[in-house]
């Protein structure tokens, strides 16, 4: 599995205790994502691909870099409120 992808599932954990999502299909609804995709990126079959990051960083207002493991903020501090909105 993609760093990228682990990201991304520790980031739908990270909102599910923030309680901006309930369920990986909330997440996936959001980012124009079938749901099915998620078991089969978690088996390692398929990726995010750019389109769905691309997504996730406008919606959910994710730091791109972080999804990288380049910096360690997850939310772009510009808009922090926003996530906290989300909510």
């Amino acid at each position: 599995m993609y760093q990228s992808d682990m990201k991304i599932f520790e980031l739908i954990e990270l909102l599910k205790s923030l309680g901006i999502i309930r369920f990986d299909a909330d997440f996936c609804r959001k980012i124009e994502m079938p749901k099915q995709s998620i078991p089969r990126i978690r088996q390692g079959k398929a990726h995010f691909t750019a389109e769905h990051i691309s997504n996730i960083c406008k919606v959910y207002n994710v730091n791109a870099n972080w999804i990288f493991g380049i910096e360690k903020n997850i939310f772009n501090p510009s808009q922090v409120n926003t996530v906290k909105e989300l909510a």
